[in-house]
């Protein structure tokens, strides 16, 4: 059976790579004919260019913090010069159905989906939905989140629509990993965070008894110690968060999927930086179900983290093989589909 399906969810890779997984899981299904909306120059761009997905650009941007700022009124007329662009796009493609991960490039496919009567299906990844999410949920199909906290972010006529799905993880089995000491893996995030790079440089050298595995984020690391392994970027993630004892990462909706998909015992450092601090509510869900523990920025000193680290190395852990979340995404838009 054909599918005909229009994506849109990128800028990020929090909100490209859960729907890649979704494609990933629907072509099991169906035979895929995929339109991916991405913004021009942004990271789904360059990661799909070689893919053989209909890619149609929008020359857009997000909001600046406050909303109401005079540069946004620019962003606006941008916004809805793209809804028309976007909508003429479907019009041609004549998709079956539309799927978003939020983002900006999210809003103008969501609400031209809904002006067309195609039906809209929605994923936030975040504890805290992002503002495209919550002002697409009103068009919505079915609304899946990752997180059972995310309903009361929700007006009270579409919870009836939202569906706890979890959020999709990727599993790339590479190689068989193990280590002849203790291994800590820490990670900023696909961009990497020189905070955490820093850290990771001062554990190697006070902490002998373990390796310490950085996933840098391409960033320059000025750091060499015997204990101190720097990957510029880790492919096969999924090999390591099953290998290693703990890991010490940021709060991104996708590392925190990940940490409990694979129950990682974990210290999270969320990014201060993060929209409306959701970096801090993804963070409290590991220590929602005992994994490990949230440690603000300005509260961090080593002696505590190398303790916690400590308390983490000494839980023993089990890999438990779990039905993936996408799996639960994939399910809700087959019935959907065969209505």
């Amino acid at each position: 059976m054909k599918l005909r399906i229009a994506v849109a969810g990128g800028v990020t890779g929090g909100h490209l790579y859960p729907a890649l997984s979704v494609l990933e899981g629907l072509e099991k299904y169906f035979e895929l004919d995929v339109l991916y909306f991405t913004v021009k120059g942004k990271l789904e761009e360059r990661v799909l260019k070689n893919s053989s997905y209909n890619i149609f650009s929008l020359d857009i941007k997000g909001l600046k913090r406050p909303i109401y700022s005079f540069e946004n009124i620019k962003t606006l007329v941008k916004v809805v010069t793209s809804k028309k662009k976007v909508t003429r796009k479907l019009k041609e493609f004549k998709p079956d159905l539309v799927f978003t991960t939020g983002g900006y490039v999210s809003y103008p496919v969501g609400v031209a989906a809904y002006k067309l009567k195609i039906p809209l299906f929605i994923h936030e990844q975040n504890v805290i939905p992002g503002l495209s999410n919550l002002k697409l949920s009103r068009y919505a199909t079915k609304i899946f989140v990752s997180f059972e906290d995310s309903k009361k972010y929700f007006d009270a006529n579409v919870i009836d629509k939202i569906v706890v799905t979890g959020n999709p993880v990727r599993i790339r089995n590479l190689e068989e990993l193990s280590f002849e000491k203790p291994a800590i893996l820490i990670v900023g995030g696909s961009g990497g965070s020189e905070f955490l790079n820093e850290l990771a440089c001062r554990l190697a050298r006070e902490v002998k008894e373990y390796i310490f595995i950085l996933s840098s984020g391409r960033k320059v690391v000025n750091c060499i110690e015997n204990n101190l392994k720097v990957v510029p970027y880790i492919e096969n993630m999924s090999d390591y968060y099953k290998a290693v004892s703990c890991a010490i990462t940021r709060g991104g909706a996708t590392t925190i999927s990940e940490l409990l998909y694979f129950e990682v015992p974990c210290i999270v450092i969320p990014w201060e930086g993060s929209t409306e601090s959701h970096q801090i509510e993804n963070a409290r869900q590991v220590e929602k179900v005992n994994l490990g523990y949230m440690v603000r920025e300005k509260d961090v000193k080593l002696e505590d983290i190398v303790k916690k680290i400590n308390k983490l190395v000494e839980k023993k852990r089990e890999v438990v093989n779990k039905k993936n979340p996408v799996e639960n995404i994939i399910e809700e838009i087959i019935k959907e589909v065969k209505k």
